[in-house]
């Protein structure tokens, strides 16, 4: 179902207007060569909505050539340019993502997505001024829905960065539950291991999304100007997500060393309880030896001093397995090493 429709641009004379919560109808009358149109579209199921407002508009693409990629995809047709970049959201412990598809033809810029792009809808609330900042004459068609586009693609990408931020926030809760006088009983391996595939859906998705903007500033599209000067406002964007890679990789390299350390503590614990359990059963067979001895048939001895000293044996050995099991002794799960990259977290 198409659920908002609201429409912005340039009218003649370079004089701004915004139409909110309109319908598709309407927003087809607004479109005109020499006059730069914006569609904000939010629907409820992209896969089955797209064709319909595409067919509307007079837009001859098929949205399934862009939605069959994986996270993103680029399509130049010529008169039509089409994009798909993912929106990274986080939910039920992992990254997920969801498409918006951006349709760029002279004079008219399309965007469809769900609920999951509000930072888009949030930019239309501003688009008085940001189409007061774009050349205003009908021959600079090309330049204006270029940069209209840059700051389209600027918004996903920071609106994705979001996302880094929770993995982050959660790493950082869990240093905290550790690093307290009362710790939680969780179990810490299941959560850096989502926080780890997290990580590689949001490097995936960041990944996909650096090479379609690449391919947009590279790839000499018919549509978006051939100007170097504003084409290399899309450095920009690419500078933004190598920041955001590097970013995403310190954090996994500090989420793998937590997860290996986790990993060897409970290896050492195992260790540990074999060792205590076999020495234990070792102390046992001092007593039992000796009551196997007394037991000889044919061998006279009195209770009145086997029973005191089978006591004593057990009591020794008791003793000195007790002592000697001391420096192997199970205490409770430790956090000192993982504790120890609380630093890294925080650069």
């Amino acid at each position: 179902m198409l659920k908002t429709v609201s429409i912005a641009g340039i009218e003649e004379q370079g004089v701004p207007f915004k139409r909110e919560s309109t319908s598709l109808d309407e927003a087809t009358q607004h479109v005109s060569l020499g006059n730069l149109t914006w569609i904000e579209c939010v629907v409820d199921d992209i896969v089955s909505e797209t064709p319909k407002i595409l067919e509307k508009l007079n837009i001859n693409m098929d949205s399934s050539t862009l939605l069959s990629g994986y996270l993103t995809e680029y399509e130049d047709v010529g008169d039509t340019l089409g994009i798909m970049v993912p929106f990274i959201f986080t939910g039920e412990n992992r990254t997920q993502t969801s498409p918006c598809l951006i349709f760029v033809k002279k004079d008219l810029i399309v965007t469809i997505h769900d609920d999951y792009g509000g930072k888009i809808t949030k930019l239309y609330n501003y688009s008085n001024s940001l189409m007061r900042k774009l050349p205003q004459t009908p021959e600079n068609w090309a330049e204006r829905q270029t940069m209209l586009l840059f700051r389209l693609l600027d918004e996903v990408s920071e609106t994705n960065f979001s996302a880094l931020r929770t993995i982050v926030e959660r790493a950082e809760q869990i240093e905290i539950d550790l690093a307290g006088s009362r710790q939680i009983h969780r179990d810490l391996s299941t959560e850096l291991s989502n926080m780890k595939r997290s990580l590689l859906s949001f490097l995936n998705a960041v990944w996909a999304t650096h090479d379609t903007v690449r391919n947009l500033k590279y790839g000499d599209p018919d549509m978006l100007t051939d100007d170097d000067d504003i084409l290399e406002k899309f450095e920009v964007i690419l500078a933004t997500l190598d920041r955001q890679i590097q970013m995403a990789e310190n954090v996994m390299e500090v989420i793998s060393t937590g997860i290996t350390v986790i990993q060897t503590e409970s290896t050492n614990q195992l260790t540990k309880l074999i060792v205590w359990l076999t020495v234990a059963a070792t102390a046992v067979l001092v007593p039992n030896t000796l009551a196997t001895i007394f037991g000889i048939p044919g061998l006279e001895f009195s209770y009145v001093w086997v029973i005191p000293v089978l006591i004593f044996a057990t009591a020794l050995s008791i003793i000195i397995t007790f002592r000697w099991t001391k420096q192997y002794r199970i205490l409770p799960f430790g956090s000192s090493r993982l504790k120890r990259i609380k630093g890294k977290f925080k650069k």
